[in-house]
């Protein structure tokens, strides 16, 4: 190959590990001479399981493939979107001009615990920092992670109710100095000595515990302190115990995380709380989607994720100011293509095929979906969304459907009612194209999601013995999404708390299976809904769904549909079950008695079209809910025993195939919008050393690195 010739990359999928592999090679200095860069995907959309669409039959509503949003501890991911909007310079006054305007910081979550039979609300205020949400090289290790939550501790105690309650003790106030005491052995740890943090944790639980126990029962302020601190100081004994500041946080792997707290003297009451289930329920660890099953989380994935979670950037959580496509997915695509990374959309992978030695990848063969009325202009995907918020002015966003003017198939396509990013869509291919890698592309990064990979490549798993257990051990679930636009307010229909600066109902620890609950109402001002009929209130759910017969062939193209209505089932009986616990006004009874004490009452909802005709529970079919049931669109998952499973970016066994996607080993190996870049960055550096250093994949366990012949 010329020196002076660019390398052909070919990126397959359109998440975000796929697009954080091009912004980091397209923006590498010298990138345009050295790189040909094409993102291939399926549909008319980019993100993946990111993806937003707005629908115009529904007020330019935002419909979302469940609740996302980023902890502050998104190091990688909190860099680059700052470096996206620098990049993007989008004029002052333009909605979501700046990181800052685009994003808003959340310091508290919602826990919600089941006691004598009812509900108590356990909302966890989180204190800010002064730490630059866009500088990861402030949170670099895990003896900075550990101080971390020593600091978050201190603080807790310091501020939580129960306070008072701890100080009538004799043996509490003993205990309460002792905390305090721990944050002396900070620098000893630092330097490398945690044998007087180690000590002094033991000392402290030995008499925090006999002293508290018998006090925790009925108090519910004294009784979530006392899970706090049990919960965060057996997970640091137990890391200083294990030695995982020097043998990392892997071979914890095969044991359950649940497990390994009883090794280190967890008590059931914490271990069972809903501070130690909301990793697994936020990441949809249970297996075969099914919550009527323990989660089962590997150990070390789960401390690795917990302690960075509580390890934070200025506030605990960022959330988005519009969609998650429309606030992320859409300026790194409006980057790219400034940078000169092209898109090929409407290209589904229908194979990648091995060299006939098995040792290169030969072939990639799509199946083109549509073809462009003008294929010089190439597809336009955004449409300039008018926000009444920003006085009419417009910010890009994904439309929910194809834009179908500008396809030569567009009209058949709208006619037949579609949906071609399904796996069981009746709508067939219009033609093939074969991508011959070593002369169309030099190097092929694969960041489609694993689930996909027993269809998409099963001469590769046949050829690499490394491949089927990956793909067996790593496995996906199925997950399901609800959001519900309501014409009163969360106040006005029992929230049982006063929001403060940054509070909001935001937990993953409700009733299962759609534990997961967020109050999205400020998004309803960058929506677009009549005067009339302008929603006051909007709730997402969330969770997992159970699946345990093998999904029927992609020929069964009514499967998606009988899903869609399970979940519609679900959701009817989710909100008669459980509204009443979480808005107590919300019930049939307390809006138009007498009626369910417990149940939803739907006549909130709102409902655009034949208001005042439709009635009940008939209203639910004007909002949005979705099963996640795609090859590429199921949750990844990290049980016991799967990490060792993990390929890294560079050891894909194909010598021009690199691996990206949260599937891949990224050291945190935990699905997420922050595993996904992490395994986009690995496969940068894997591509392009250069580009970017295994340093620069915060997070990253150095050690891991790999060897230089494996570039």
């Amino acid at each position: 190959m010329s020196e002076t010739r660019k390398k052909k990359i070919a990126i397959l999928g359109g998440g975000v590990a796929a697009l954080t592999s091009a912004f980091y090679l397209a923006s590498r200095p010298g990138a345009a001479d050295m790189y040909d860069i094409t993102v291939y995907s399926i549909g008319w959309r980019l993100g993946g399981k990111c993806a937003t669409g707005r629908n115009p039959d529904f007020g330019q509503r935002i419909e979302e493939h469940g609740i996302h949003g980023f902890l502050g501890s998104y190091y990688n991911t909190l860099s680059m979107m700052t470096e996206c909007y620098d990049m993007l310079g989008r004029p002052a006054g333009q909605p979501l001009a700046t990181f800052q305007e685009a994003f808003y910081p959340v310091d508290s979550i919602l826990c919600w615990e089941f006691r004598n039979y009812g509900w108590v609300n356990w909302p966890i205020n989180v204190p800010r920092n002064s730490l630059e949400p866009w500088d990861p090289t402030s949170m670099p290790t895990l003896q900075h992670w550990i101080t971390a939550i020593v600091k978050f501790l201190n603080h807790f105690a310091d501020q939580h109710p129960a306070g008072s309650t701890l100080m009538e003790n004799i043996q509490l106030k003993a205990a309460g100095a002792m905390l305090k005491g721990l944050s002396a052995h900070m620098e000893a740890m630092t330097r490398g000595d945690a044998g007087p943090l180690q000590k002094g944790i033991e000392q402290f639980l030995d008499v925090f515990k006999k002293a508290a126990e018998g006090l925790v029962v009925n108090n519910d302020p004294l009784r979530h302190l006392y899970i706090t601190i049990d919960y965060f100081l057996t997970m640091l004994r137990g890391i200083l115990a294990d030695d995982v500041l020097n043998k990392g946080f892997d071979f914890l792997d095969d044991e359950n995380f649940s497990d390994w707290f009883a090794r280190h003297g967890g008590s059931m009451l914490m271990i069972s709380s809903p501070l130690s289930l909301n990793t697994p329920n936020l990441s949809y660890q249970y297996p075969d989607g099914d919550t009527t099953r323990p989660p089962a989380m590997a150990a070390g994935a789960y401390l690795h994720w917990t302690l960075r979670e509580f390890a934070y950037l200025g506030s605990f959580g960022w959330l988005f100011a519009a969609g998650t496509g429309d606030t992320v997915v859409a300026p790194l695509y409006q980057v790219l293509k400034r940078l000169g990374v092209k898109f090929e959309l409407f290209h589904k992978v229908r194979e990648i095929t091995a060299t006939p030695d098995g040792k290169g990848v030969d072939e990639v063969v799509f199946d083109i979906q549509a073809t462009l009325k003008d294929p010089a202009a190439g597809y336009e995907p955004l449409i300039d969304l008018p926000l009444k918020a920003y006085g009419g002015k417009t910010l890009p966003v994904w439309p929910d459907r194809p834009l179908y003017d500008q396809l030569v198939q567009g009209e058949a396509m709208k006619a037949a009612k579609v949906d071609i990013e399904s796996y069981w869509t009746p709508w067939k291919p219009v033609a093939e194209k074969r991508l011959k890698v070593g002369r169309e592309a030099d190097t092929v990064i694969c960041a489609i999601s694993i689930g996909a990979l027993p269809i998409l490549a099963p001469q590769l798993m046949a050829a690499n013995p490394n491949w089927p257990p990956m793909v067996d051990k790593i496995k996906t679930v199925q997950t399901q999404t609800l959001q519900i636009w309501m014409n009163r307010t969360l106040k006005d229909m029992g929230l049982p708390f006063e929001y403060k600066n940054y509070d909001r109902l935001i937990g993953a620890t409700f009733v299962n299976p759609i534990d997961g609950v967020a109050d999205f109402t400020d998004l309803i001002p960058v929506e677009d809904w009549p005067d009339d009929h302008t929603p006051k209130s909007l709730l997402y759910f969330s969770g997992a769904a159970p699946q345990y017969d093998a999904q029927p062939p992609f020929s069964d193209h009514d499967y998606p549909v009988r899903e869609k209505a399970r979940v519609k089932a679900q959701a009817q009986q989710y909100l008669q079950a459980c509204m009443g616990a979480l808005l107590p006004k919300s019930t049939t009874n307390a809006v138009n008695p007498p009626g369910d004490q417990i149940g939803f009452d739907f006549g909130q909802l709102v409902c655009p079209y034949d208001d005042a005709k439709t009635l009940g529970v008939a209203r639910l079919g004007q909002q949005f809910w979705k099963p996640n049931i795609d090859p590429t669109e199921r949750y990844v998952t990290s049980p016991p025993g799967s990490t060792k499973y993990r390929l890294k970016a560079w050891d894909s066994g194909f010598a021009n195939l690199v691996i990206a996607g949260d599937w891949i080993y990224t050291g945190l190996n935990v699905g997420s919008f922050e595993g996904a870049c992490m395994g986009g960055k690995l496969a940068v550096h894997a591509v392009d050393p250069a580009a970017m250093p295994l340093d620069k994949v915060y997070g990253y366990p150095l050690n891991k690195g790999p060897k230089a012949e494996n570039l």
